[in-house]
């Protein structure tokens, strides 16, 4: 038995959200002052552009997409809120990066974000809560 087996969603998705944290924050050199000029404000068009780096992002919220939606199986509306959240976490994280010489602030990376949450949620709305079984997913 893993340990998320054990784990109810919404501790594993604290503990995801520390691990997204620990990831993608500047520790190492954050600046008292920012770089807006660092900022790449066009997705996917605004360089540089890594396929690798899609990827992470995707993978890195699909957890927290899933598991943010698992927390509450009842409530309405819950991809949307799932996407919503990333959306705020994501953002707010790429803020921190313009505080570092090191990091490229990206709206690329938001959006794949969004969209891992997205993907998450949406595997988390096919599983029916009480047996586990795959159902139509619920986009509300």
């Amino acid at each position: 038995m893993g340990l998320t087996s054990r784990l109810t969603p919404r501790a594993c998705l604290v503990l995801w959200v520390g691990l997204i944290m620990l990831a993608v924050l500047p520790w190492a050199d954050f600046q008292n002052h920012t770089h807006w000029w660092r900022m790449q404000w066009v997705p996917f068009v605004t360089p540089p552009i890594k396929v690798l780096d899609v990827l992470i992002n995707l993978l890195l919220y699909m957890p927290f997409g899933y598991w943010f939606a698992e927390q509450r199986p009842t409530a309405g509306r819950r991809v949307w809120r799932a996407v919503a959240a990333a959306a705020a976490i994501s953002l707010a994280t790429e803020y921190t990066q313009l505080y570092s010489h090191s990091r490229f602030p990206s709206l690329t990376d938001v959006t794949n974000n969004v969209v891992g949450a997205f993907i998450g949620a949406v595997l988390a709305t096919r599983k029916s809560p009480a047996e586990g079984r795959v159902s139509q997913p619920a986009l509300r």
